[in-house]
């Protein structure tokens, strides 16, 4: 069985396949077989080392990355279906909740105990904050479930929060009161939420040490996957159950730790070996994904970083073609040129079949999915909405689409009362009435109302305002007033933007404001333009192959992918890496830009594309940016570069001239 399992491995997959007892770090880079070590690990453990499917608990961030581990381990061990789900296999929050529910009792919770979701989480919130007569406009029942949320990851519970860890320590005292009623409101309707179910398990092993102690001889062997993506608390609860013999096994990569704002902590795949002593390190360096270029250009970058094992990847296949940096005049230009390029490719029977556009922003896709539905090159999105999908752009379009046409009383139903302006069920339930005793629009049916007086003055006065103001706006549609200019005085005036601020994730959802803005600006034909957005967001064809089409998506939601073809766009300054980054002058947060950046680059099998702009239409007006200071850490000779020539002196610095220009024809 042995060779079997060791088939097809080179000396390092091998070496990590089968460690032995003691801690190891298997230090995996991008595309460099992972999963398959670690699940031939696992065989290898039961196979040659006698363990019982059973004594070896393993660990992963995702429930479709256990099931897929359950499925290969089932295959190499000849496991029936229902010892199959008896192993040991699964998410941090899944183990968890299977050792709870066999000790519940022991922490005052019954087996049969409620996992919230997020929904439930925000329902019980909002419900104890009004019981506490506590609104507030930024402390929002998101934004409260979000914070807890994170303090649990860190370990924190309500008595260890102090005013420090408020912007404003005004806040603390009902917030702490809050966060302390939520748990007991918990415990008393027996449920827990994610964050509980490591917490609740830290706190039963250290009341009851010999339920930890059955647990910790039990598991002879633990196996952790994406470790540099754990937190504080998964340190802890992993340390405790390996604290008895040791034998943990890690799988991760320091140069893809990309998610620190969600409590994944870098220091703890950093100071491994402090923590577990004589661990034994395996670097997994060859890689079988992307072309030697690729891999040049991808390990030049993540060397200026500080904080990190070090490793240098490698393949011993072609060196490919050069990496493309593509200098574009703006970001219509970029768009036009990756749209072009990869509908040039896809054409080619020689070339990639498939192909990935990657973003720091969600706000970028907007100018890009534009220019794919102009070539009529189907596209899919990941890790977020298409752009004219999301909640704030409908909200947005839909204020537009009133004041071009009073009689869409969709729109009308979907803006009258947000923002909130006391037009509830009952109102709208009185102007449809009219409406249709009148059989007019409902915006017709709401002059009558606020005319007859047929609502209260309290909403009589809101309503009218809000006629006011779509009046107003549909004016200035007929004098010629331009549409990016409209619906910015809507968002201004009917109050929208202002919530957007303070609204979780309100910056983002700004900038896609903008974003609008910006293309809406050099529309003159609104009808064409919404007809378009209807056709362009109806799904064509839901059965086509994800390999027929171009993946939008962030760089974060990008991470454990690979795509024959990458275009990594956006490289500038304050785009990536992200201006927060920048402006906090935080080496800290640069650092992991680079690793982001480096996550992106190494997603590309055979050809990768680099492109940035040389001004960028945002806060209404085209601004002139500067190359990112990535893009200056690359090796010079594995580029090829093409659109505006970009002084090599400078590094970030300017464009001269014309160098490749494409043909949009």
């Amino acid at each position: 069985m042995t060779t079997h399992l060791l088939d097809q491995l080179n000396p390092p997959q091998k070496e990590a396949v089968t460690a032995g007892d003691g801690p190891v770090m298997i230090l995996a880079g991008a595309g460099s077989g992972k999963t398959r070590v670690l699940t031939r690990r696992l065989a290898w453990l039961m196979t040659e080392q006698g363990l019982s499917p059973y004594e070896i608990l393993a660990v992963t961030f995702t429930n479709k990355a256990a099931r897929e581990m359950r499925e290969r381990i089932a295959e190499w061990v000849h496991l029936d279906p229902g010892a199959t789900r008896r192993l040991w296999i699964g998410t941090f929050h899944g183990m968890s909740a299977r050792m709870l529910r066999q000790n519940a009792d022991q922490i005052g919770f019954t087996n049969n105990f409620l996992i919230l979701d997020a929904a439930d989480q925000e329902r019980m919130i909002r419900k104890l904050a009004e019981e506490q007569q506590f609104a507030h406009t930024y402390w929002t029942p998101k934004r409260l479930i979000t914070t807890i949320s994170r303090w649990k990851d860190g370990g924190l519970g309500p008595e260890d929060i102090t005013e420090e860890h408020f912007r404003h320590p005004q806040d603390w005292h009902k917030i702490s009161t809050l966060f302390t009623r939520y748990q007991a409101e918990l415990r008393k309707t027996n449920c827990m939420d994610f964050g509980d179910l490591l917490v609740h398990c830290l706190k039963l092993w250290r009341q009851y040490p010999e339920t930890l102690d059955r647990y910790r001889r039990g598991f002879r062997h633990i196996l952790v996957d994406e470790y540099q993506d754990t937190n504080k608390v998964q340190y802890e609860w992993m340390q405790a159950l390996a604290s008895h013999h040791g034998n943990l096994c890690v799988v991760g990569d320091d140069d893809q730790s990309i998610y620190s704002w969600r409590g994944a902590r870098l220091d703890n795949i950093l100071n491994f070996e402090k923590d577990f002593p004589n661990t034994r390190i395996i670097r997994l360096e060859q890689n079988y994904r992307s072309t030697g270029n690729i891999l040049k250009a991808a390990s030049h970058l993540i060397d200026h970083n500080m904080g990190r094992m070090g490793k240098t990847l490698w393949t011993d296949g072609p060196d490919g073609p050069k990496i493309v940096r593509y200098a574009a005049e703006d970001g219509n230009d970029e768009a036009w040129f990756v749209a072009n390029e990869i509908k040039r490719a896809l054409a080619s029977r020689s070339g990639p079949h498939q192909a990935a556009i990657l973003v720091r922003a969600a706000h970028q896709t907007r100018v890009l999915e534009e220019a794919l539905n102009r070539q009529n090159i189907p596209y899919q999105m990941m890790g977020g909405f298409r752009f004219m999908e999301r909640a704030e752009i409908k909200d947005a379009l839909a204020y537009l689409r009133l004041a071009h046409s009073l009689s869409d009383d969709l729109a009308f139903e979907r803006i009258i009362n947000t923002p909130k302006r006391k037009l509830g069920d009952k109102a709208l339930a009185t102007m449809q009435s009219v409406a249709l005793a009148d059989n007019t629009s409902l915006f017709h049916g709401a002059k009558r109302v606020v005319a007859e007086n047929l609502l209260g003055k309290a909403t009589t006065a809101p309503l009218a305002q809000f006629l006011a103001l779509i009046e107003k706006a549909a004016a200035e549609l007929d004098a010629g007033v331009s549409p990016g200019e409209v619906l910015d005085h809507l968002m201004t005036e009917s109050g929208y933007r202002d919530t957007l601020s303070i609204a979780d994730r309100g910056e983002e959802k700004i900038e896609n404001l903008l974003e609008l803005h910006a293309f809406l600006q050099q529309e003159t034909d609104l009808t064409g333009f919404f007809e378009r957005v209807i056709l362009d967001g109806d799904p064509q064809d839901e059965a086509r192959a994800a390999t027929e089409q171009v993946v939008l998506s962030t760089l974060h939601a990008a991470k454990g992918l690979e795509f024959p073809l990458v275009f990594l766009v956006g490289m500038e300054e304050g785009l990536l890496p992200h201006k927060l980054a920048i402006q906090d002058n935080d080496e800290t947060g640069l650092e992991e830009e680079r690793r982001l950046t480096y996550v992106g680059m190494t997603r590309a099998k055979e050809k990768l594309y680099l492109s940035h702009a040389k001004f960028r239409y945002m806060y209404n007006r085209n601004e002139p940016t500067r190359p990112s200071r990535f893009l200056r850490e690359l090796p010079e000779e594995i580029m090829e570069i093409k659109g505006f020539k970009v002084t090599t002196r400078q590094g970030i610095g300017g464009f001269h001239g014309y160098n490749n220009r494409f043909s949009r024809r």
